[in-house]
């Protein structure tokens, strides 16, 4: 028959008095003494096992499977003593830990029975515990399951133990690689790196002496010792250190001498010539899977090092490693870093799983290729601005007042239309007093020729042309009071209607116009590149309001230089090839004057040798 009892946590577990046994039976002190003395895992359980079957009554064998390593269960314990044949309790062991559960097995009434329990820890199977008793009753082998229930408990606490002196080991592998990892964090240049690592290692983990090592195409190059500001690197200790440093590098692994007896470490020849009879470490420092470095510690008291302590090193090296590496990509100089790209670029070139890289540096090559063989249109960009071809100018005609003015700065006028009118009241008032005056002389005139008195005839006479002339000229200022449009156009500037009745001088530019169907553009080129400008050349212009045509047009005159924000410019005069165009005077955009055919490369970088050109020679002696 089978029972199966809940499995006991390690807090509750406990070893309790045995029921089944002997009433009145009392503990053996010495196996009490055994079980609390217990320093090893082997004592531990082999002192469990003991007490349990002391426990129990009537036990013949028993034996304690532990899991040794994946899915391996060898004997821990074995009741009543080593030698005993414990071969026939397998096959209930190897079912127990199958179904998990605790077992009852006989095969016969009369006949000895098996008793097996499972030793399970947080759901996983950890091992069993198996004992041959004497027959008895069905409620008595359930009592000793319970027995069994309890005491595996114990063995739970020690796998509890082990977990958590393993949980605390690593822990404390974390925190010293943390602290070192600070220490090198707080140096920005590989030499005062490498520096800082070294002390603090070899002061942290009671070293005689820490060195630093970085691989160098494929071999190991001493950078730092710890407490040296100095070494010789061509010496005989540098040369075997560094030999050292290669073997590690070479195996990527871990190498002690003398080796760890708890830790597999690698072939240690060269550490061994290095070592004579100091202990040596060596640690890889690894960054994206390649080796980098090489940490190699010394002691000279002859202790080797300890399989925790290695751990511990290769803790410090998994997170040292890619600091290590940024710092040497950032001391290196811009060749080593091309060099090694070009390098890459090479094995990706040979490598037959990139065939993509093969045809985007196939396609890059020739896009250089053409970049320097292959001419380009060569095209001198600058600012345009649309005027007017012919500009007017409307003055006042003579000192007055401002009476009207009808249209402003955007008006499209007519020719003849009255853009502005002067106050004639005072010309008018004038007007008539010469008439008067012509009138007077006149009379005055006749009066002296019929009198027959010729020298008062040819004062009067002269008086009256005076006033005739005086008269013509007020005339004159009245027919001009009114200001027209010369020929029709638009009104450029000139904005006098907040202005009425306020006095105007003669000679005072009042609006500005210009005809709607010739314009001309102004292009204004940059003093560096005016040098390839001339009259007749082509080009092209795109205005902001008209973005979807391009206009052309001719360069027809380039005029002096002008200084505007800042840059040196010169006005270059182009005459459009079309003049049935919507434009407006003042309309800007971009043009390109067609200078002629040059490689792409020196289009794209002229602007810049010129820049490095001036440069030198404005610095240079």
């Amino acid at each position: 028959m089978s029972a199966s009892s809940p499995p006991a946590s390690a807090h509750q577990a406990g070893l309790a008095p045995g029921i089944g046994a002997q009433p009145g039976r009392a503990h053996d002190d010495a196996q009490w003494g055994a079980f609390a003395a217990a320093d090893t895992a082997a004592e531990f359980c082999s002192s469990w096992l003991s007490l349990q079957c002391a426990q129990v009554a009537d036990v013949r064998t028993g034996m304690l499977l532990l899991e040794q390593s994946s899915g391996t269960f060898v004997p821990a314990a074995v009741w009543p003593s080593e030698q005993t044949d414990v071969t026939y309790l397998a096959p209930a062991a190897q079912q127990c830990l199958r179904e998990r559960r605790g077992l009852l097995l006989r095969e016969h009434p009369g006949a000895l029975a098996i008793v097996a329990y499972p030793v399970e820890l947080e759901g996983q199977i950890q091992g069993a515990v198996v004992l041959d008793v004497a027959e008895r009753p069905g409620d008595a082998l359930q009592q000793v399951l319970r027995q069994l229930h309890w005491g595996v408990g114990w063995i739970e606490t020690l796998f509890l133990r082990r977990q958590n002196s393993d949980h605390l080991q690593t822990i404390q592998r974390a925190r010293a690689a943390l602290d070192v990892l600070a220490v090198a964090a707080e140096q920005a240049r590989l030499e005062p790196l490498a520096m800082a690592i070294v002390n603090d290692l070899a002061s942290r983990f009671a070293c005689d002496r820490v060195s630093l090592g970085v691989d160098r195409q494929g071999r190991a190059r001493l950078l730092a010792i710890s407490h040296s500001a100095f070494f010789e690197k061509k010496s005989q200790f540098v040369t075997a250190l560094e030999n050292a440093m290669d073997e590690a590098l070479d195996q990527r692994r871990s190498v002690a001498w003398p080796p760890a007896g708890d830790h597999a470490t690698g072939i240690a020849i060269a550490h061994r010539d290095f070592a004579a009879a100091r202990t040596v470490c060596s640690v890889v420092l690894n960054s994206r899977g390649i080796g980098v470095g090489v940490l190699t510690f010394e002691r000279d008291d002859g202790e080797p090092f300890s399989g925790e302590e290695i751990s511990t090193f290769e803790a410090v090296s998994a997170l040292l490693g890619p600091v290590l590496d940024d710092r040497l990509e950032l001391h290196r100089w811009l060749a080593g870093r091309l060099v090694d790209r070009l390098r890459a670029w090479w094995s990706h070139l040979k490598d037959p799983r990139r065939p993509g890289f093969r045809v985007a540096l196939a396609l890059a090559t020739v896009l250089t290729i053409g970049v320097f063989a292959l001419d380009g249109d060569y095209r001198v960009s600058a600012r345009a601005v649309v005027e007017g071809e012919v500009q007017r100018a409307a003055v006042a005609p003579f000192d007055g007042f401002l009476r009207e003015a009808p249209v402003r700065a955007g008006f499209v006028v007519k020719q003849g239309q009255t853009l502005a009118s002067l106050d004639d009241r005072d010309l008018l008032v004038e007007r008539q007093r010469w008439l008067s005056e012509r009138e007077q002389h006149q009379g005055r005139y006749r009066d002296a020729l019929a009198k027959h008195e010729r020298a008062n005839a040819n004062v009067s006479l002269a008086q009256m042309q005076e006033a005739e002339s005086q008269l013509a000229l007020v005339d004159e200022k009245l027919t001009r009071a009114n200001i027209v449009a010369p020929f029709d156009g638009i009104i450029v500037s000139g904005d006098l209607s907040q202005l009425l009745g306020s006095p105007v001088e003669q000679g005072k530019q009042l609006f500005e116009l210009a005809p709607l169907d010739a314009y001309r553009v102004i292009l204004k080129v940059e003093d560096r590149d005016i040098r390839d400008v001339h009259a007749g050349q082509k080009g092209t212009l795109v205005l902001t309001g008209l973005t979807g045509e391009a206009l052309d047009f001719e360069v027809h005159n380039v005029s002096m230089a002008e200084a505007e924000d800042g840059k040196n410019v010169f006005r270059v005069e182009a005459r459009l090839a079309r003049s049935d165009l919507k434009l407006r005077p003042g309309m800007e955009g971009v043009g390109k004057i067609k200078v002629g055919e040059q490689t792409y490369a020196w289009i794209w970088t002229h602007r810049l040798t010129d820049w490095l050109r001036m440069q030198a020679w404005t610095w240079l002696p």
